[in-house]
């Protein structure tokens, strides 16, 4: 048995288990005490510290003199309404964890990341290190451990995601809106750092969030310090330990390291190697070309993670919009944790519910060139007008035609395949699936196509045959 020490010479050499390649689809939530409130503006930044449009972010933007967010929380609530005065308002009165997973496993998800404490420092669990938490404040529940029994009846695969290294909303510490240790009015790069007291205190609540939900995913944010000021490396190399010893497969996000990405910074010049974890988290954006290191990309289906109540149909992605990101992101050796914001009460709202429904019935047609794929050697073409993804798996190769092209479709890169004398080209449909000609020519396939399917946004073409992809 591999035993992992605190270093991240050794964590990296922790793989990545094949469920988390597979699965290919995860949701996330941001639900909290925010998501009363539930306001940002809808032109905001994308994450960073300005006007901001996460609506998460709301107990940091109400204490920042001269922002938008803090000039409608005095016209709408007035100047003596703090935040922690939210908490009597957030009852989770239509919250049902079974309907949730249900929804969630319809959708094709294969796992569930729920925000176990968001920057406000508010523990959806109930945790011994604090009386400021959802079980016993708020909705008194034990929001984490009733969803992760409920996502697991299910198979799907839980974790509680972490923020806490840097919480902007934390009473009992003195600092910038309650954060430990952070000097306000200073840039980021001098506001200093959490002190041995909170990082004892962070960890340990952290460590309880293990112990007591044996989480298939550590998913922390944001570090604003290195993995050995906060012994982050010790927490992740018990937890491997602990996992191997339960004979538990599970994986940890980049975040616990400053280096990891965050919404601000260009991922383009990134290597696969500047980073620690299992996998990287792009966050509302995406790689154009096939990664090495798995990655994940996080985004919500509108502006926020938390729910936004101002926002409107025009804010939300598609049903056709969702499903073209998802199978790009696949194509490229990504998987996509695709974020509901609740309302306070504990509902999904219908702008999120119905791309994600559209998603979810796109892949019962079209699930099997997703599921269990791995990236081609290549994982786009154009050549015929129409852009098409690939991806691969038991010498099968996947064509994700994103738009209906007409009689023909022409295929530039089937010419890095091997093809057998079984090749057997099929268009995936709802019923039997239908047969497909294909002439080969030097360096293109020219396919013809029966009638459009009955579904719609993206069409998978299957060739059975294709030995390799290099």
């Amino acid at each position: 048995m591999v035993a992992y020490r605190p270093t991240w010479e050794s964590l990296d050499q922790h793989p990545i288990p094949e469920w988390y390649h597979d699965a290919k689809l995860g949701i996330f939530i941001h639900w909290g005490l925010y998501s009363v409130p539930a306001w940002a503006p809808t032109d905001g930044d994308i994450g960073g510290e300005n006007d901001s449009s996460y609506a998460e972010w709301y107990p940091y933007h109400m204490y920042r003199e001269g922002s938008a967010t803090e000039r409608y929380h005095r016209e709408e609530y007035g100047e003596d309404v703090e935040y922690v005065d939210f908490i009597d308002d957030w009852g989770a009165e239509e919250w049902d964890p079974e309907e949730w997973a249900s929804f969630f496993d319809d959708v094709g998800a294969g796992y569930v990341v729920l925000t176990g404490e968001h920057h406000d420092g508010f523990p959806l669990w109930d945790s011994h290190y604090t009386k400021y938490n959802a079980a016993e404040m708020g909705p008194e529940r034990d929001i984490v451990g009733e969803l992760a029994a409920a996502v697991r009846e299910y198979d799907m695969r839980f974790a509680a995601s972490y923020h806490a290294n840097y919480n902007y909303y934390q009473p009992g510490f003195d600092g910038q809106f309650g954060h430990p240790d952070f000097e306000p009015g200073k840039p980021a790069e001098e506001r200093g750092g959490p002190g041995p007291e909170y990082v004892d205190f962070m960890n340990a609540k952290h460590r309880e969030l293990i112990r007591k939900y044996d989480p298939d995913l550590l998913w922390f944010d944001v570090p604003k310090a290195d993995g050995e000021h906060a012994h982050a490396q010790e927490l992740i190399a018990d937890y491997y330990n602990r996992a191997t010893a339960r004979g538990q497969e599970v994986a940890v996000n980049d975040r616990a390291s400053t280096d990891a990405i965050g919404p601000t910074i260009t991922i383009d010049d990134q290597q696969d190697s500047d980073f620690h974890g299992d996998f990287i988290t792009p966050e509302y954006t995406s790689y154009d070309e096939i990664r090495d290191k798995k990655w994940e990309c996080c985004r919500g289906i509108g502006h926020s993670f938390g729910y936004n109540a101002v926002e409107d149909a025009e804010d939300h992605m598609s049903t056709e919009e969702l499903i073209h990101s998802f199978v790009d992101i696949v194509s490229k050796n990504g998987n996509l944790l695709i974020n509901v914001g609740p309302r306070a009460d504990g509902t999904i709202p219908d702008l999120q519910r119905t791309p994600l429904a559209g998603l979810g019935e796109w892949l019962d047609v079209n699930g099997e060139a997703i599921f269990g794929s791995r990236p081609w050697v290549v994982a786009e073409d154009g050549h015929g007008g129409t852009e098409v993804r690939y991806t691969y798996r038991d010498s099968t190769l996947y064509a994700i035609v994103l738009g209906w092209p007409g009689d023909t479709l022409e295929l530039e890169s089937p010419a890095h395949a091997t093809v057998s004398d079984r090749l057997k080209p099929v268009l995936l449909t709802e019923g039997e699936n239908e047969q497909i000609t294909v002439e080969k020519n030097n360096k293109q396939w020219s396919v013809e196509l029966p009638e459009r399917p009955d579904h719609n946004h993206a069409y998978t073409l299957r060739f059975d045959g294709v030995e390799d992809s290099q």
